[in-house]
């Protein structure tokens, strides 16, 4: 495992990561099934958990 792949991503990150608006993002942090974990009030995921999640989900649709 790489450093990148520790990296923690805040939701900011993941709509950037992604190119998503800010809404969609914090819906996705907050979806079932999606591997983000809920510190208080903030979602965080891992650079290797969302690169897991991506791949698991390859020519999926994902509605949030």
């Amino acid at each position: 495992m790489n450093n990148e792949e520790l990296t923690v991503l805040q939701t900011k990150d993941l709509q950037e990561y992604l190119g998503i608006g800010k809404d969609k993002a914090y819906a996705l942090m907050r979806s079932e099934g999606f591997p983000s974990i809920r510190i208080g009030k903030q979602y965080i995921i891992t650079m290797l958990n969302l690169k897991n999640w991506l791949n698991d989900n390859i020519g999926k649709t994902i509605i949030v």
